[in-house]
């Protein structure tokens, strides 16, 4: 009986153990000539399992059967192939040729296509060419429930190849549950975890009161290593939703006061391009903090509020009321922040912005009276005709 007639047979025959041990003693000779042969035979398998389908359909549907041995074939024949193929590259296009990998869907039995049979297959291989397989194979996913991912996760863990760079191997790590602190793809992944477009998205439904899953690991990891992860996401920007879990894990590390001085300018930078959560809790640790910058301060209510959201505004205006009674000599350079909440789509937030140029037009200066001035045919009508008269002095623009 020739190699490929064994092979053959085990295949038929539904064995994968006994498939693995033959496959590690073929001769170089005999691997060639079976992986030669295997592509051939593909269509036969597929038509014996389709027949074997068509043979377990009776008038009232499926039925509950064991696994059949010719149900195995596309993982036993990824198997034939990957013990037989010689490159590393041939290898990672046969585990994940399509008709092979969606043959699972027609499976009954629950945990088909655990990577263990693969992985101690191919760990006879040269740890050089099982590392080289392993980061093929993480390349070429394409998503979180991409068939090829638990093998590409799995030979990752087992050799120790350094993790590509690449999105959809990151989030198809965490949409597979929170991994533990044992994990050997921590270390080359938990930075990516802020970096990879997708990981939001993947882990948005996470809850933080109690902490589950990735945030109460996250949580447990270096502070300093992901507040920065968590602040670095937010300055990539993305929705609220692709944000939704970083201001959640950010928030369960509730930040000191230290801390948020650290990032204090990196704080400043979201108010005004952050989606509104994220900009609601930079705004908040912000303003614990005290010693601001005058010029921090006048740039971070020109970013709140030119804002939409009416929350933020009106947090703005309180800041810039609280600023300006604190130090009268800031009204003139925080004017222009306070005039383009004038054209706020909320009556009440341009009504309070109203009654804050008029409480502190005193405090201005010709500059800032005039910004006032110019801005305020943003007003409803009665508003500026309340307005008009207290800044009526102000030379006219042009």
């Amino acid at each position: 009986m020739t190699a490929w007639h064994e092979i053959r047979r085990l295949i038929h025959a539904g064995d994968a153990d006994d498939l693995i041990d033959r496959l590690v003693t073929l001769s170089p000779a005999d691997r060639g000539f079976v992986a030669a042969e295997l592509r051939g035979h593909l269509p036969v398998l597929r038509a014996r399992a389709e027949a074997g389908r068509a043979s377990l359909w009776d008038e009232d549907g499926w039925e509950e059967l064991s696994l059949e041995p010719w149900e195995q074939w596309a993982e036993l024949t990824r198997l034939a192939g990957a013990g037989t193929l010689g490159t590393a590259a041939a290898v990672a296009a046969w585990v994940t040729r399509r008709d092979l990998l969606t043959e699972h869907r027609h499976l009954p039995a629950a945990g088909f296509g655990d990577p263990a049979p693969m992985v101690r297959l191919l760990g006879h291989r040269p740890a050089a060419w099982q590392a080289d397989l392993a980061v093929r194979l993480a390349g070429r996913l394409r998503g979180p429930r991409d068939p090829g991912a638990p093998l590409a996760l799995a030979l990752l863990r087992h050799t120790a190849a350094a993790p590509p760079p690449h999105d959809p191997l990151v989030v198809a790590w965490v949409s597979g549950g929170a991994a533990a602190s044992s994990d050997p793809l921590m270390p080359a992944l938990v930075p990516r975890l802020f970096e990879a477009e997708g990981v939001g998205r993947a882990l948005r439904h996470e809850r933080a009161a109690p902490p589950t899953g990735w945030l109460k690991l996250l949580g447990g990891l270096d502070r300093e290593e992901i507040l920065d992860g968590c602040v670095r996401r937010f300055l990539r920007g993305g929705t609220a939703q692709d944000l939704r879990f970083f201001a959640r894990l950010h928030e369960l590390l509730a930040p000191t006061a230290a801390e948020v001085e650290r990032r204090r300018r990196d704080y400043v930078r979201l108010l005004p391009v952050a989606p509104g959560p994220v900009a609601d809790l930079a705004l908040h640790h912000l303003r614990r903090l005290g010693g601001h910058d005058p010029a921090e301060v006048t740039e971070a209510l020109e970013g709140l509020l030119f804002r939409a959201e009416t929350k933020l505004v009106r947090a703005g205006l309180t800041w810039f009321d609280e600023t300006v009674r604190e130090s009268p000599a800031l009204a003139d350079d925080l004017a222009p922040a306070l005039a383009s909440a004038f054209g706020h789509e909320s009556y009440p937030v341009q009504g309070r912005a109203a009654q804050l140029a008029l409480k502190h037009r005193r405090r201005f200066g010709a500059a800032g009276a005039e910004r006032i001035r110019a801005a305020l045919n943003a007003l409803p009508p009665a508003l500026e005709a309340r307005l008009v008269p207290a800044f009526a002095g102000v030379a006219p623009v042009g």
